[in-house]
């Protein structure tokens, strides 16, 4: 029994650790184990739809819209208004028990995108000329699609520690970047005036975007037949973690994730530097809530941008890119009145390059039923405010199907999906196979 609770303990560490992910989990596996289809989705936003729609009689407008005051409309935002989603499918994980350690042997794909947009660019489009020049530096939007074979190898040292590493080869699929290095604006009452200097990259070794006669970038316009599985980048990454158990029925544990990043080879690049103006977003309202119209209005503002910003093509360039960096800390005890349930506390830090980081920390009570389910429960705060967490499994037989979910407090807009407060939403589900 105390074997078989061991590897229900360790197969869900496997399953909802993916959450956590620490390697050196695996050490007190006595069996292999075989998982598949897992899926992990996070999504973060430090401001939501309600910070951007309004109710104006019985009708939604939008914060640009007159009926709307600056103090209620501004005072709603961030400094830096980030938006950042991460997609994880796992093809296939096999572990086994070698002469000391575990071993895992892991194949998957990923998916991350961001957006970065100072609060100085809606103070402009509210309130116009009010103050100028404005730094708008910290613009930002990019998007990775990249494979991952990861080896991983955990040991324990001693009956109460053990720990653990993951190498993992990155192989980068396709990546599109805009970056920033200086964006000045001056606004009048007629136009805005950009002082940029900014790099826009496009992978793709068999697609090339067309050029004018003068060498700006048509990004409208593509020669070749560009395939998503070519290779157009290639990197490594590293995690480490560590578990403790100083005495019994307490657990302690801690893991560092994805310590590297890809050097992408971006075929399509443009260097756009220089003096532009055009005339903006002033007339943006919305007498209703229909998406397509405002979604209509920023891409015709979108076209005028780009038809006016034109980046200038320059040779396929190189440029590293580092992974979203994780540290994870949890512990959990036992009741020694009662085994099955523990009490249980976290703590989670995400490093960005292009925003601010991410971090919470919560606490939690989990109810363990060996052979049959478990169940876990958490809240706590963090740099979105509330959220709360559930995770859970059931078993069978030699089988373990898994699934985790996180939220925070707040909803979404009807029939959008689209939160409507700062907002932390993750879900995993996997399935896992016991080898015993």
């Amino acid at each position: 029994m105390k074997k078989r609770a061991i590897l229900f303990l360790a197969a869900l560490a496997i399953g909802i650790g993916a959450w956590a992910q620490n390697p050196a989990e695996n050490a007190s596996l006595e069996s292999g184990y075989v998982r598949v289809g897992e899926i992990q989705s996070i999504s973060r936003n430090n401001v939501g739809a309600s910070s951007f729609l309004f109710p104006s009689g019985d009708k939604l407008v939008t914060g640009l819209h007159s009926s709307i005051s600056d103090e209620e409309f501004l005072g709603g935002l961030k400094a830096v208004n980030s938006l950042y989603s991460q997609i994880d499918y796992n093809l296939v994980s096999y572990g086994w028990k070698g002469a000391r350690g575990f071993h895992t042997l892991e194949i998957g794909a990923k998916v991350n995108y961001g957006l970065s947009v100072p609060k100085e660019i809606f103070q402009i489009l509210k309130t116009g000329t009010a103050q100028s020049p404005y730094d708008l530096s910290s613009l930002r939007a990019f998007g990775n699609v990249y494979g991952e074979i990861a080896y991983g190898y955990s040991l324990p040292l001693g009956d109460n520690f053990s720990v653990g590493g993951r190498v993992k080869l990155l192989a980068g699929l396709n990546s599109a970047d805009v970056l920033t290095r200086r964006l000045n604006l001056t606004t009048t009452e007629d136009q805005y005036i950009i002082d940029l200097d900014a790099d826009i990259d496009l992978t793709n070794r068999d697609k090339k975007a067309g050029t004018d006669d003068e060498g700006y970038l048509d990004y409208s316009s593509f020669s070749g037949k560009g395939k998503l599985g070519v290779p157009t980048g290639g990197g490594l990454a590293m995690d480490l973690g560590l578990v403790w158990k100083p005495f019994d029925g307490f657990t302690l544990s801690a893991s560092v994730l994805d310590i590297g990043g890809i050097l992408w080879y971006y075929g399509n690049a443009g260097t756009s530097s220089g003096s532009y103006t055009f005339e903006g977003l002033k007339d943006l309202t919305t007498e209703e809530m229909e998406q397509d119209k405002i979604m209509a209005k920023i891409n015709e503002v979108g076209q005028e941008i780009l038809a006016v910003v034109k980046p200038k093509a320059v040779d396929g360039r190189f440029k590293f890119k580092a992974l979203p960096l994780n540290a994870n800390m949890n512990a959990s005890y036992e009741m020694p009145f009662w085994r099955n349930l523990s009490v249980d506390a976290s703590g989670l830090y995400t490093g960005y390059s292009f925003c601010a980081p991410y971090w919470e920390a919560r606490g939690g009570l989990s109810l363990n039923f060996p052979g049959i389910a478990h169940l876990g429960l958490s809240a706590g705060g963090g740099a979105y405010g509330f959220v709360y967490g559930a995770k859970g499994s059931v078993e069978f037989q030699s089988f373990r199907l898994y699934a985790a979910y996180e939220n925070g407090i707040g909803g979404v807009i009807p029939y959008e999906d689209i939160p409507l407060k700062a907002n932390n939403n993750c879900l995993l589900i996997g399935l896992l196979y016991l080898i015993k």
